[in-house]
């Protein structure tokens, strides 16, 4: 029994140092995105930015990693170990990138366009922002009652394979083009980071190689600028101001006109849902299972909490556990996390943080956490299934495509890229169309293709023919292959005639998909596999 155990948990060791390295950087980034998007590319008054939203998104964090240190402490006195990891927790990047673009900088541009002044246009957006912020987290919290049915429900190969594709092209592959617009300095972190976590290498004294590796990186890369320049560009320290979060509750005023963005915030919801059942497997066989009900519900609450705050974003479970189980991380990792982002937020450091460790040190650390996630499917899956899970990943490179479409109007401008969205050639989707459609959703794309292929693996016709159902239905509302920019959800009538054909089609693909399985797999009853 686990009230036997009197083990003491090493909450602190020295891979919680290399592993904080990783988590807060991965935040502070998130802020400094969002902070950037208003102020630069939308124009928002800076003063509502860095007083009330980022301020507002570190409440969650602090919250969500504090619960999060405590499940820690439960499951080591649950399981007699001392070494038991704490579950990340933390911003959710495309919620970060997605509502800054498509609900937070469009309506403070609406209501400027009504005459609004600025700052007057950017309370009414923010207000708006922290009811979606809101609604994501009741969402996710009502979902968390569920969440033990959706484990059920879907197989290990497909939960990880989803959350493989999203490791492969979103957390590594970003990186990977840092690295390479600095080669002589990311691939010195990188050489370290590979010899000792993949080539079984050991530095001086155990050292922790994370931080070894952004030390000496930094230090390289200062050294660099001076050889090169004479000068070291070190971050100024002169726009460092105090703001701690407070609540306001005006936003429920907006509900109302905050309702029209919901269906751009619910797949949102709908990601972070889908992905902590996946996280929460990928911890589960390393022998530390944390409840999905319990990640997702504490995490519901941090992110209702953020919209009480003057957070416009959301918290999720991170997918980064077997990298930090891999650093030997505890508890510790979080607690340097609340502290650092929570000063880094409410004394104005997110900047100045992000600036000094630039991303070229970073990249090769996301690169590693991007790459060890992704190997925990193919490492748990027979061979039979390896189909499964290499389908599970395309959504997630489709994603990734259409974000680096859609955030550089010098490779493509918004205008040709609206243009490009909606033109039908022969019949046929554009390319870009459908790059966006495909990526839209795509964690939950990723995770029920792999799902639909592991059921046909293992006859489960019907299993197989509901997943293709789920797949149609969700293709008319928009939840995936949405084919609007923003991946925002519809009613596939509502849409103009022209567009009402694409996700009719997409439908219709999963129902005839299904009816050829059906059609197949009673043409071989009685027959064995033929598998390869």
């Amino acid at each position: 029994m686990g009230s036997t155990n009197v083990l003491k948990y090493r909450w602190f060791s020295l891979g919680d140092i290399s592993s904080s390295a990783t988590i807060v950087f991965d935040n502070l980034t998130n802020m400094a995105i969002i902070a950037f998007l208003l102020t630069v590319v939308f124009g928002m008054p800076a003063g509502i930015v860095v007083k009330h939203i980022i301020p507002g998104l570190s409440v969650g964090v602090v919250f969500g990693n504090l619960v999060f240190m405590y499940f820690a402490f439960r499951l080591a006195k649950k399981l007699g170990r001392d070494n038991v990891t704490a579950f990340p927790s933390g911003l959710d990047a495309p919620t970060c990138i997605g509502m800054t673009l498509a609900v937070v900088g469009p309506s403070f541009l609406m209501f400027k366009s009504q005459g609004m002044a600025p700052e007057a246009a950017a309370l009414h957006s923010w207000y708006i922002s922290c009811a979606c912020c809101f609604f994501i987290g009741f969402v996710k919290f009502v979902f968390s009652f569920f969440a033990h049915k959706i484990k059920n429900a879907l197989p290990t190969v497909a939960l990880l394979g989803g959350l493989a594709g999203v490791a492969i092209g979103l957390i590594a592959f970003f990186p990977l083009l840092a690295m390479l617009q600095l080669p002589l300095v990311s691939f010195l972190v990188l050489a370290i980071i590979v010899m000792i976590y993949f080539a079984g290498y050991q530095l001086p004294y155990n050292l922790p190689a994370i931080l070894v590796a952004i030390v000496i990186g930094t230090v390289v890369y200062y050294l660099f600028q001076i050889g090169l320049t004479g000068q070291s560009h070190i971050p100024s320290l002169s726009k460092i101001e105090f703001a701690f979060p407070s609540p306001d509750l005006t936003f429920f005023g907006s509900l109302e006109v905050a309702a029209k963005y919901f269906s751009i915030a619910f797949p949102f919801a709908l990601l972070v849902i889908f992905g902590t059942v996946s996280v929460a497997e990928s911890a589960a066989v390393l022998g530390e299972e944390y409840s999905p009900k319990d990640l997702l519900m504490i995490d519901g609450i941090a992110t209702m909490l953020m919209g009480v705050f003057g957070g416009t974003a959301q918290t999720t479970p991170y997918a980064g556990f077997p990298a930090y189980k891999k650093m030997d991380s505890r508890a510790g990792y979080l607690l340097i996390n609340i502290i650092v982002v929570g000063i880094g937020a409410w004394f104005g450091f997110v900047n100045y943080l992000i600036e000094l460790v630039p991303d070229a040190i970073l990249a090769p650390v996301l690169f590693f956490v991007g790459v060890e996630i992704a190997m925990q499917v193919f490492l748990i899956s027979e061979k039979k299934y390896l189909p499964a899970a290499i389908l599970g990943l395309f959504p997630s490179i489709a994603r990734m495509a259409e974000i680096k479409l859609s955030s550089n109007p010098d490779l493509v401008s918004m205008e040709k890229l609206n243009t490009l969205l909606y033109t039908v050639n022969s019949g046929k989707l554009s390319d870009v169309a459908a790059i966006v459609t495909f990526g839209n959703g795509f964690i939950v794309t990723g995770t029920l293709w792999a799902a639909l292929v592991y059921y046909l693996i293992e006859r489960r016709i019907v299993a197989a023919v509901v997943t293709c159902a789920i797949l149609a239905v969700a293709s008319l509302f928009g939840v995936i292959h949405s084919i609007n920019l923003d991946g925002s959800m519809y009613w596939f009538g509502s849409l103009a005639a022209e567009k009402q054909i694409i996700p009719l089609e997409i439908a219709g693909g999963y129902v005839l998909f299904a009816v050829v399985a059906v059609v197949i797999h009673f043409l071989n009853r009685g027959k064995p596999a033929n598998l390869h």
